[in-house]
């Protein structure tokens, strides 16, 4: 082989080299765009749910926060860009309730209640005030969903140009029928979402 022959195979070999270390790390970087310290361990129903939504993609976004217990009770919650998720296992020990924004709405979701409910109550409250309660029906016998648009014309709100933030909090309870009117288990634990408008 002669110089010239080796000197082009020597700065193929080069190039080569400087191609992919200039490639790993974009394609790390565009498959890491959520914090991984943040992200909930294998194990953790928050986590679980996170991920079988699409992660990243799914309507939560990235974790904002890890996923905390709670002082005084069973469960835990985490904040994502998008909302925030609790497990509430005082209804169920696989109970998730969550709540998201979606365009200009907030979607309120739970699942995984420990039995089958033939109806919900849902309520909430803006910035702590007064409690709003709505009879919601089921999705499935234990699992169901509320829609609200904060911010419509005549809604709850009112359109302050983006100068306000508001704090919307959301519970929900599983109740039957009876001959004599309703018979509700316990309310689960509270999930929240903070909205600029």
């Amino acid at each position: 082989m002669s110089t010239t022959s080796r000197s082009l195979t020597g700065l193929a070999a080069v190039v080569a080299t400087a191609a992919v270390c200039l490639a790993v790390p974009q394609a790390a970087s565009a498959s890491s765009a959520c914090d991984s310290s943040l992200v909930a361990p294998a194990g953790s129903l928050i986590g679980g749910l996170w991920r079988s939504n699409g992660g990243e993609r799914s309507v939560f976004g990235c974790p904002a926060t890890k996923e905390f217990g709670y002082p005084d009770k069973r469960g835990s919650w985490q904040r994502f860009r998008n909302g925030k998720i609790v497990w509430s296992p005082n209804l169920g020990n696989g109970t998730l309730v969550r709540v998201f924004q979606k365009g200009g709405n907030v979607v309120f979701k739970w699942s995984g209640l420990g039995r089958d409910w033939d109806y919900f109550n849902v309520r909430w409250s803006k910035d702590g005030g007064k409690a709003t309660q709505v009879q919601v029906g089921r999705l499935t016998p234990w699992s169901g969903q509320y829609r609200m648009a904060p911010y419509a014309q005549g809604g709850v709100g009112t359109t302050t140009n983006g100068h306000e933030s508001n704090t919307f909090a959301f519970v929900v309870q599983g109740c039957d029928r009876t001959t004599f009117g309703s018979d509700c288990g316990p309310w689960s634990i509270p999930t929240s979402i903070g909205l600029a408008h």
